[in-house]
């Protein structure tokens, strides 16, 4: 099931994987870098487009970094068979973990995040989480049903609500909420989840 992300030029699950891939191989190692293979992740329609993006963010031909990316596109089979162990995803046939979990959901994105970016990751979908369950304390309040609580709690249908809200959060009102999510990657931070939860 694709959901109707963020963005409308929505990754190809492979761009997203090479990003995961170079930075679980150690080779994303400052932010130009990461933001290089996002850009390139976001405009890609193709191998070509994707490695000629990256050369243009000054990702130098003979780089290690370069030269990772481009074994990946030019056998990508090759590497998806090494995903599961890579970037502990499961294997083929394996039933998807519950997004409602935590673990995975938080540690997949963070090569997508500066240090603020993976803080607010985390506030945000701890947040979520506790809203989809039946009921969830709130000091203020004392006691209160989650938003979320009578929806389905099938994958499918929490990431399409989670998709949701960050949409809403990125187009709040408040401005002061508005600049929290300045320049969060959330189209590419979906696309991973997609990737890893359906």
């Amino acid at each position: 099931m694709k959901l109707n992300r963020l963005s409308s030029t929505a990754p190809d699950y492979v761009f997203v994987d090479t990003i995961l891939l170079a930075y679980r191989l150690g080779l994303v190692r400052h932010g130009e870098q990461r933001d290089a293979l996002t850009a390139a992740a976001r405009t890609a329609t193709d191998a070509i487009s994707f490695l000629t993006t990256l050369d243009a963010h000054g990702i130098k031909r003979h780089s290690r970094l370069y030269t990772l990316v481009s074994e990946i596109l030019a056998a990508p089979a090759y590497y998806r068979a090494q995903y599961p162990l890579m970037l502990g995803l499961r294997s083929e046939g394996q039933e998807a973990p519950s997004f409602l979990s935590g673990g995975q959901a938080l540690s997949l994105p963070e090569p997508l995040f500066t240090a603020k970016q993976q803080k607010l990751f985390y506030e945000t979908y701890w947040w979520f989480v506790r809203n989809y369950q039946d009921a969830f304390y709130d000091p203020k309040r004392g006691h209160c049903i989650g938003a979320y609580a009578t929806d389905p709690k099938d994958n499918a249908s929490v990431l399409a609500n989670f998709n949701d809200y960050l949409s809403r959060l990125m187009g709040h009102s408040s401005q002061r909420i508005r600049e929290r999510y300045e320049g969060f990657p959330a189209d590419i931070v979906m696309a991973i989840l997609e990737r890893a939860f359906l």
